[in-house]
């Protein structure tokens, strides 16, 4: 009797949470269909007592009771639970309203606020550099006259040439040349018969005119000077006397006294004379073309 009484309560049990997981799978089943179903259990003459006089009397039946017309539900709000079954007056019946299907409210869209454009200045126009056009060849000249160093007249004919590049030209009547060069640094010679050459460095630029004067200096022009210096006392030789001419040229007397100067341009020049115990002496002396001007002084001691 007690094993009996053991599995009926085992039995109990494992039957009730099977049973409450069963009336809420059905619940949630017919809930997603249009109609309203409602569950009915019938509890009564359920005995838990184990010291009940009977023993073997057994649970209830579970009963599933459907109620009727679902639109009507909906419309009146609720329904009244239908009259418990004859062979079950204490059973209860559960009804349950039908939800009302709420239809979402669409969330309004925000309006869009446009957004203001920045406005982008225009860009400047760029401004294209010209570029300057270099220099070329006779962009720039050279010229200037050809003379006598001593007559100061126009030598007529004279070659002028330029280095580096190798441009040449003649003088004309009046002495005058002209050579058209691209811009630079040349060395520009002046030559002519009967004339020493002369040379001069010349820098012209773009666009300018460099002029130059050549002086030169005739090869028939020169003579020469040679002297003594003595004493005025005893006529004796001054050795170490200086003697300077007016353009520059200097000597220094040897142990006879005498000096010379073989090359001089002729013309007139003034001749100093200076030596230590002595009165310095000035004098003037000509010099001829193809000459040798002599002379002799006497110093005052």
């Amino acid at each position: 009797m007690n094993d009996d009484r053991r599995r009926r309560r085992g039995l109990l049990l494992v039957l009730l949470p099977v049973l409450a997981v069963l009336f809420w799978f059905t619940a949630v089943w017919t809930s997603t269909f249009p109609d309203t179903f409602v569950v009915g259990v019938n509890v009564h003459g359920l005995t838990l007592n184990p010291s009940a006089p009977d023993a073997r009397q057994r649970p209830a039946p579970l009963s599933l009771s459907v109620l009727a017309d679902a639109q009507q539900d909906t419309s009146a709000g609720s329904t009244p639970s239908p009259a418990p079954s004859a062979g079950y007056p204490a059973a209860r019946a559960t009804s349950t309203a039908a939800t009302p299907t709420v239809k979402p409210t669409p969330s309004p869209t925000p309006s869009l606020i446009p957004l203001p454009t920045p406005s982008i200045p225009p860009l400047p126009t760029p401004t294209i550099p010209t570029p300057t056009p270099s220099a070329t060849a006779g962009s720039a000249t050279i010229a200037g006259q050809v003379t006598d160093s001593q007559t100061h007249l126009a030598i007529v004919g004279a070659s002028v040439s330029l280095s580096p590049g190798g441009a040449a030209t003649a003088t004309d009547a009046n002495g005058n040349f002209s050579l058209s060069v691209a811009p630079g640094t040349y060395m520009a010679t002046a030559t002519a018969p009967t004339y020493n050459a002369a040379s001069q460095s010349v820098t012209v630029r773009a666009g300018q005119k460099a002029t130059v004067s050549f002086k030169l200096v005739s090869v028939t022009a020169y003579g020469s000077l040679a002297g003594t210096v003595i004493n005025s006392t005893t006529q004796a030789p001054v050795i170490g006397a200086t003697v300077t001419l007016s353009n520059g040229l200097a000597r220094v007397t040897d142990t006879n006294g005498a000096f010379s100067f073989s090359i001089v341009l002729n013309g007139s020049y003034t001749m100093t004379i200076s030596a230590v115990g002595y009165v310095t002496q000035t004098q003037s002396v000509s010099i001829r073309a193809g000459k040798t001007t002599n002379v002799q002084i006497a110093l005052v001691p």
